[in-house]
């Protein structure tokens, strides 16, 4: 397990108190996330607000009060037992009591941001420990679950496939899209001079999709957990 060093600390402490963060993201280098303003908070509500009025006008999405009925639908005509959801949250709750504690829980509180930072030699030792404990994990879980357990997987994960599918045809969800784009535009900082942005359009992030998808969902993630707070990584030793 790799330890935090002083200086980590010091870094992570130091992005804190200056409301930035510079997630390691690929494809997407010298990138730095500043703490949103009142004005990019007016921008970002409106974005959403006209963005949802836009959709429902045109139609052609539900609202979101309508997907617990829609997935049941769903789950019905694919032949799903929609209750499988239960069954797996009592099998995972059953598996998450069992877990030996040297497998438990992450391998230790480097972020990515921080293993890079790492020499070589520390990176490749510290993979080869991550493989070893993985593979102890994947040992146990194929001792832990049987045949049935893994079906109940099998058909929650299309449960889930399904919501995805049903979630991204709702007006609120492309709202949120819209929304996450217009503050990415405008958070989204150059790392060696903060005053500028690193995209120089909207377009610039749709593009993305296309020439860097993982980047792009990267980015969609690491922003929403740096705007909401849940960098708990930041925040203990």
């Amino acid at each position: 397990m790799t330890e935090l060093t002083k200086e980590m600390v010091q870094r992570r402490y130091d992005a804190v108190a200056s409301g930035t963060y510079s997630p390691e993201i690929p494809g997407l280098p010298g990138l730095t996330f500043v703490k949103m303003g009142l004005k990019e908070k007016g921008v970002s509500s409106r974005a959403y607000s006209a963005k949802l009025k836009e959709l429902m006008a045109e139609g052609g999405y539900f609202n979101e009060a309508f997907l617990p009925s829609l997935l049941e639908r769903a789950c019905k005509e694919n032949g799903i037992d929609i209750g499988v959801l239960r069954k797996q949250r009592e099998l995972m709750k059953k598996y998450i009591n069992s877990i030996p504690p040297e497998i438990n829980g992450p391998f230790d509180k480097l972020t990515p941001e921080e293993v890079a930072l790492l020499s070589q030699e520390e990176r490749d030792a510290r993979q080869e420990a991550i493989e070893g404990r993985g593979k102890r994990i994947m040992e146990f879980q194929q001792n832990f679950f049987t045949e049935d357990d893994h079906k109940i997987f099998e058909m929650a994960r299309q449960i889930e496939q399904l919501e995805q599918h049903l979630r991204a045809n709702t007006a609120e969800h492309r709202a949120r899209e819209c929304q996450a784009q217009n503050e990415i535009l405008l958070c989204a900082r150059r790392a060696d001079d903060t005053a500028k942005l690193y995209f120089d359009s909207i377009d610039d992030i749709q593009d993305l999709e296309e020439k860097n998808r993982d980047g792009l969902i990267q980015l969609y993630t690491k922003w929403r957990q740096f705007k909401e707070g849940l960098l708990p990584d930041f925040f203990y030793q």
